[in-house]
């Protein structure tokens, strides 16, 4: 069920029951028809290095209140290299009396989920958050509760598993191209039934090095159309993760961030325009994906030719290994024309332009084939863009 989350916030330190777990001690637990409907729940929960220090924001506090009172189980998942089940010992109240289950009972029982929160860590090396949800959702539907609310409370970064991001490029990959690699191969979970929040993704502690709100917004889409792709309800909470990660000795390898794209100079010989940055094209066509971004991109080469009427540059389109070798030759050869018609309407002549497409084989290629022959999208990123070869002038 869709919440109001962020409405939700701000009045759950109104509401009473609905604050931290301090402000808990010595009131009631009300009703709180805020939180909505109770379900169970099984928080997946980044403790481990790179990712910031789990804690319950006031929205979960309330959750894990109603879950608690309705006597539904309360799960936590620890996102290791082998995720790590455990079930804090609560106090069942199903089935009591209104008075018994706003009882004092149920804030101990919300101070035990928070204190085994803090308390957990890994046992074993890396993070792997699609293993972790895969772990919820089984032991949901063991419980008989096929329709529980999982909650992934980290940055995202899986480390290993089917959803690593450690390989260049997939950071930026394309979230549809992530989700189809996933299903061919058969690495793709069933979250059928399932409600799946992702609070505070692509947020990162040391040493991990920080995403540029650009790339936790890719992150973030990248897992909402994965875990959709495989039958759950996504909601995403942006919440920023802050502080460092819990103190542990389990080694998490660290996630490539994208360079920012560099500015093209007369000096150099040659440049790259990823795709990943502002020259990048909409999937399977020679079309900017951000047109704007793309001009501002391109007009200091085109100031340069524009002033310079004896320089000459060629212009190489590349691609993912993707279809006939032909098909990619053909829309390698229309991103680049796309480019020069670009400079040329900024000033360049037509002739000190030349441009070429080779698809998939050029210099520098990397192999985005998986064993079973599908594409692997952190590579085949890599290998999309328009490259900027300078040429003897005229």
């Amino acid at each position: 069920m869709k919440r109001l989350w962020f409405l939700l916030l701000a009045s759950a330190f109104l509401a009473t029951g609905c604050s931290s777990l301090s402000g808990l001690a010595g009131m009631s637990t009300p009703a709180a028809p805020h939180c909505g409907d109770p379900r169970s729940m099984v928080l997946i929960i980044g403790a481990h290095r790179n990712a910031p220090a789990p804690s319950l924001d006031p929205g979960l506090v309330c959750q894990v209140t109603a879950a608690i009172r309705a006597g539904l189980p309360v799960q936590i998942v620890v996102p290791s290299g082998q995720p790590l089940l455990t079930t804090p010992r609560l106090v069942s109240v199903q089935g009591g009396t209104l008075a018994q289950q706003n009882s004092p009972r149920v804030r101990q029982d919300v101070q035990r989920v928070q204190a085994a929160v803090a308390a957990a860590r890994p046992d074993s090396p890396g993070v792997d958050d699609l293993a972790a949800l895969a772990v919820a959702a089984d032991q949901a539907r063991s419980a008989g509760d096929p329709h529980a609310e999982l909650v992934l409370i980290d940055p995202g970064l899986d480390d290993r598993g089917a959803l690593a991001f450690t390989a260049p490029g997939t950071v930026a990959a394309n979230p549809a191209e992530v989700a189809r690699q996933l299903k061919a191969s058969g690495n793709l979970p069933d979250f059928r039934g399932f409600a799946i929040l992702l609070v505070g993704i692509g947020y990162t502690a040391p040493p991990q090095a920080p995403l540029p709100a650009k790339w936790r917004s890719n992150v973030t889409q990248i897992w909402a159309t994965v875990l959709r792709s495989a039958g759950a309800a996504v909601e995403i909470i942006p919440q920023p993760g802050q502080g460092p990660s819990v103190k542990t000795d389990q080694p998490v390898r660290a996630v490539p961030v994208p360079p920012t794209q560099p500015v093209w100079n007369s000096g150099d010989s040659t440049f790259v325009f990823p795709d990943s940055g502002p020259v990048g094209f909409d999937p399977d066509t020679a079309a900017f994906r951000d047109p704007p971004a793309a001009h501002a991109a391109l007009r200091r080469l085109a100031g340069y030719l524009a002033a310079n009427s004896s320089a000459r540059i060629e212009l190489t389109g590349t691609t993912a290994r993707w279809g006939s070798l032909a098909g990619c030759i053909a829309l390698a050869q229309q991103r680049a024309n796309t480019v020069k018609a670009v400079l040329v309407r900024m000033g360049a002549r037509r002739s000190q332009t030349v441009t070429r497409g080779l698809g998939w084989r050029f210099p520098g290629y990397e192999n985005d084939q998986g064993p079973d022959g599908t594409l692997v999208p952190g590579p085949a990123e890599h290998n999309r863009s328009v490259i900027v070869t300078r040429l003897p002038d005229l």
